[in-house]
């Protein structure tokens, strides 16, 4: 009995040095954007870290560096084809905090972070190019938060079981991406920035996912000297109907009559053939009283482990002007 308790001492002190090794990541996305008539590249370079500070405590760092050949993006449409652009930014911080593994379902993280490290990110979501994928434009195009590239101070809450998820945010009002001045990402000023709260729940059946979240926003945007609450809610919906096909659906409607957008849907699926992944999504949104559709024919496929190209045509229609916007994609995952 001594020799198999000293073993099983043996194996958890080795499960615990696993557990407390640090780790590393690199990922680069290289994006070539046409009109057809111009071009342009985009490059963006994500570093994370994950540094075990105990067996609860662990220190999250995560940076993005974006360039772009010209700073603008082609086709003026309103939601933005890439969710990579960006003002060239030479280094900002996406996540910078701790992370405390309260208990198996439970954790609780403090410091620096971006909503979309949490939210809008599932996998189906994940395969699309489009902004709006990745932060419904209720939310994304009313207020200047902790959304890409910005990142803001805040504490963030997850529980999580077999079937569900639930997590809930609270976030200085508005994101920032510098290290001076008013554009500190470490600046806590609620009086200024107001203050941003946000919360989903993500419930699981077989290969299906369902969402269903809120959001609001408090202060004085615009500086009209007048402090309101503006709310935001948001259903989606990821039906598997096959082992490699999954229908999406999704809708979000913001409530304030300030709001500069205040509907969006979207429809689109995706289907796994080998080692590529195809998808469709059409979207629809007002902004500013200029109606737009989107529609995003994208496929993803894995040329190794780490690398993988992506082929992507957009057909939007803006203001009933349509342009088509064509991008190859490629991603390194280290």
């Amino acid at each position: 009995m001594a020799g198999l308790n000293t073993l099983a001492m043996a194996q958890d002190n080795a499960n615990t040095n696993s557990s407390l090794r640090p780790s590393f990541g690199l990922e680069y996305t290289g994006e070539l954007q046409t009109d057809f008539e111009k071009s342009r590249m985009g490059n963006l370079l994500q570093l994370c870290a994950e540094l075990p500070l105990s067996k609860s405590f662990k220190l999250n760092v995560s940076t993005v560096s974006f360039a772009a050949t010209k700073e603008m993006p082609l086709g003026g449409d309103l939601q933005g084809y890439s969710n990579i652009d960006a003002d060239n930014l030479p280094l900002a911080l996406a996540v910078a905090g701790v992370t405390w593994n309260i208990s198996d379902r439970h954790s609780l993280f403090a410091g620096v972070r971006r909503i979309d490290e949490d939210y809008f990110c599932s996998d189906a979501l994940a395969l699309f190019t489009n902004s709006s994928c990745g932060g419904f434009p209720t939310i994304s195009a009313n207020y200047d938060i902790a959304a890409y590239p910005m990142a803001a101070v805040g504490i963030h809450y997850t529980y999580d079981c077999k079937n569900l998820t639930f997590q809930t945010s609270l976030y200085n009002g508005t994101g920032h991406n510098r290290f001076a001045g008013k554009e500190n990402v470490f600046r806590v000023c609620p009086k200024t920035d107001g203050v941003f709260a946000i919360g989903q729940a993500e419930y699981r059946y077989h290969d299906s996912r369902y969402f269903v979240g809120a959001s609001a926003h408090y202060g004085d945007l615009g500086g009209t000297g007048k402090k309101i609450i503006r709310p935001t809610a948001w259903v989606y919906a990821e039906q598997s109907v096959s082992g490699s096909m999954t229908l999406i659906a999704a809708y979000s409607r913001a409530f304030s009559d300030s709001s500069i957008c205040r509907n969006f849907f979207g429809l689109g699926g995706k289907c796994s053939v080998g080692k590529a992944e195809l998808g469709i999504f059409t979207d629809y949104t007002r902004m500013d009283g200029i109606g737009e559709w989107a529609t995003e024919l994208t496929c993803s496929y894995a040329l190794t482990d780490i690398v993988s190209v992506q082929p992507v045509l957009h057909i939007i229609d803006t203001d009933n002007h349509t342009k088509c916007i064509g991008m190859l994609r490629l991603g390194i995952s280290l």
